[in-house]
């Protein structure tokens, strides 16, 4: 007995399991492989046009002479005092806490004149401290020469520099400082911070107390 077919029509065709395009999903996954290799070099690109590369801002530390005795008669063997001003400006921005305190020795012409400590303190960044010095000593006289010309520079007002040196072992550093005693410098010079370190047994090493 023969049956009797009926052509199929559209919404019959619908129904049907279409074949797939393997081009189509080779262009998918294509772009999904390009989106990930593409995405994180963009991401880079950015950061580098918009990063900041300008270097943090440079703490900066100062002593100023706030007044001196016993150098009327410098080559003569007399008590020597000094009180100083020991300023650290650590600004916004700064990478790293500034810490200062330890032995202070005041010299003239690589001489020493006084010593004395300093409070021992750490400013972090975006901070600023200003502490006390008092150096002093016992007889203490200096060479001729470096009488004489210190006798000139101050009969002549110009600038008697001095040379204060603040060790902080417990920090591992030492500041040096060039602080006018008398003269024309209105504004106090930065001081310059050097690492101490130990190379006695060949072995490069920051000293801490």
């Amino acid at each position: 007995m023969e049956e009797n077919l009926l052509p199929c029509t559209r919404d019959d065709e619908k129904l049907l399991p279409r074949r797939q395009n393997p081009m189509a999903g080779c262009l998918v996954a294509g772009a999904v492989i390009a989106i990930f290799l593409v995405l994180p070099v963009v991401l880079i690109i950015q950061q580098l046009l918009f990063a900041d590369f300008t270097p943090p801002p440079r703490p900066e530390t100062s002593v100023v002479v706030d007044g001196f005795s016993g150098l009327d008669g410098a080559a003569t063997r007399v008590p020597r005092a000094f009180n100083l001003s020991l300023s650290v400006d650590n600004p916004r921005g700064s990478t790293f806490d500034v810490c200062v305190g330890g032995e202070a020795a005041v010299l003239y012409g690589g001489v020493p004149l006084a010593t004395g400590l300093a409070e021992g303190r750490c400013v972090p960044p975006g901070g600023a401290w200003r502490g006390a010095i008092h150096a002093a000593s016992g007889d203490v006289g200096l060479p001729l020469e470096l009488a004489a010309l210190m006798a000139t520079e101050k009969r002549d007002e110009g600038d008697v520099k001095l040379e204060v040196r603040l060790i902080s072992l417990n920090y591992g550093w030492y500041v040096r400082c060039t602080p006018i005693l008398v003269g024309g410098a209105a504004s106090p010079i930065p001081c310059t911070g050097h690492i101490l370190k130990d190379q006695s047994d060949g072995i490069r090493r920051v000293i801490r107390d």
